[in-house]
């Protein structure tokens, strides 16, 4: 099962979901590859389709702009196939295209990230959820 985190800026309106993590679809990288966007998304179904994947590991993470000090939701996926190689998806931050950085959410200090909305580092935690 999934968990949601979110964040709210006490100084303006801005309010952001975070779906961390997996539902009951993913139990098959295949069931879920919609998450996955363009050269991402193709390489990974080539990988599937057209090598032998030995590991994998799938879930939506949280990400860090160490640029911009923003917070940001990826899907996560590393693969493991025909003995020894293997795949990653990387991301970048889409406004300044540094790449982003794993964020723990167990020690997550929110008062280090900015508002997306008005660049202030006034984000608090809001109401947690669980998704399937």
């Amino acid at each position: 099962m999934g968990h949601g985190l979110c964040v709210e800026c006490k100084n303006c309106d801005y309010g952001e979901s975070f779906m961390l993590g997996v539902g009951m679809q993913y139990n098959s990288l295949m069931n879920v590859i919609s998450c996955l966007k363009g050269a991402a998304r193709n390489k990974v179904v080539d990988i599937l389709e057209n090598h032998h994947v030995m590991d994998g590991e799938f879930e939506h993470r949280l990400y860090a702009c160490p640029n911009c000090n923003t917070l940001h939701e990826r899907f996560y996926v590393h693969l493991e196939y025909d003995d020894g190689k293997a795949f990653e998806v990387a991301f970048r931050c889409g406004k300044c295209r540094t790449p982003l950085e794993v964020v723990d959410e167990n020690v997550l200090v929110l008062e280090r990230y900015a508002c997306k909305s008005c660049g202030k580092r006034e984000l608090e935690r809001g109401a947690e959820m669980l998704w399937d």
